[in-house]
């Protein structure tokens, strides 16, 4: 893949401005498309009803009207990579970076450590305040795989700043274009493998707890029951380890709560884990503890999109179980369960 990508433009990447400035998305109304939101869009850029203006058309119109801005996820990578359709797929991949701007979001799992980090620091006074959304929304392919870092080998050393003119390169929005165009004609990249999705199924069931017999979707002791036990599974061992690197027991922040806060509250202070936990909940009810692929892949997405975005557009099931279980509410989530109702939302505020 490196062969693909001139020289000219990794030295263009490390000299480009754009690169040195943080991607603040404060101003902007963050949207979520799934990735049948994507499909749409590309449809409408393919559609030959030239009487009516396409999605692709007020898309397009909303990031530069309204500063709307659509990031991407893995998990868009992901479904996008595995299509059989060479087209579809190189074009989709322009239409993320054209929307985008070369903004994604953040793997699921380091959300959930950066929301345990937060609290700690929430809960104690004397320690520095965290900004989770703005840890979300970053730019570049690499910012959805999470941190990295070079490694040496042997006795040698990293050079000062290469790690910082890497990361540049990393960010820049045509090297990232490139990689993606790559990633879609390469015949090594077919798409997910039954193994890798086995294996992806696997890492999910690891931060859940598996029920004692069928869950019932309209309890909310099985609900609760549920979030407490995944909370102890994915979420306690970041808070232990964490909360004894700062010097108190880890006990403190769970069992001293000085607002009082509701069961609902004590959990919604982490958003994302929240999210994840209240869907998993509801796949796990639905599909008898037997998740498929592409609702593993939809919750993991949702989980950091729908508490730090402002608009997501996403397939019914999923949708109605943010409304049901009022996470929409908590997080003040415009929630869209039809393309076509946030087509027509953009046509009103576009006129």
């Amino acid at each position: 893949m490196d062969e693909d990508i001139p020289k000219e433009l990794i030295e263009e990447a490390v000299s480009n401005p754009k690169n040195d400035v943080d991607a603040d998305l404060s101003d902007k109304t963050i949207v979520y498309f799934d990735q049948k939101a994507w499909g749409a869009t590309w449809e409408a850029t393919n559609s030959s009803d030239a009487d009516n203006v396409s999605l692709d058309t007020l898309t397009k119109r909303s990031g530069d009207e309204l500063d709307f801005v659509y990031p991407f996820s893995i998990e868009n990578l992901i479904e996008t990579t595995s299509a059989s359709d060479l087209e579809f797929k190189t074009n989709l991949f322009d239409t993320m970076m054209d929307l985008s701007g070369n903004r994604s979001i953040r793997n699921y799992l380091d959300v959930f450590d950066h929301e345990v980090r937060r609290y700690l620091c929430e809960w104690h006074e004397l320690l520095p305040g965290l900004d989770t959304r703005s840890f979300v929304f970053d730019e570049g392919l690499v910012h959805v795989g999470g941190d990295w870092r070079i490694k040496a080998e042997g006795d040698m050393e990293v050079p000062e700043g290469f790690e910082e003119e890497f990361e540049k390169v990393l960010k820049d929005e045509e090297i990232n274009r490139r990689l993606l165009q790559s990633r879609a004609l390469s015949e090594e990249a077919p798409g997910v493998s039954d193994e890798e999705r086995r294996e992806y199924k696997e890492r999910y069931r690891e931060n859940v707890q598996e029920a004692d017999g069928e869950l019932d979707p309209d309890s909310d002791e099985d609900r609760r029951l549920y979030l407490a036990d995944v909370f102890a599974e994915r979420m306690m061992p970041d808070l232990r380890q964490y909360a004894f690197e700062l010097g108190f027991h880890p006990a403190e922040p769970v069992m001293t709560d000085p607002y009082q806060r509701s069961f609902e509250a004590f959990f919604q202070q982490f958003p994302a884990f929240y999210t994840y936990a209240t869907l998993c909940f509801a796949a796990d009810a639905r599909r008898n503890n037997d998740p498929e692929f592409n609702d593993v892949l939809d919750i993991s997405q949702l989980a950091v999109a729908t508490p730090y975005a402002d608009i997501v557009v996403t397939e019914q099931f999923f949708g109605g179980m943010l409304y049901r279980f009022g996470i929409n509410e908590a997080f003040g989530t415009d929630i869209f369960t039809d393309v076509s109702e946030f087509e027509s939302f953009l046509r009103e505020r576009l006129d």
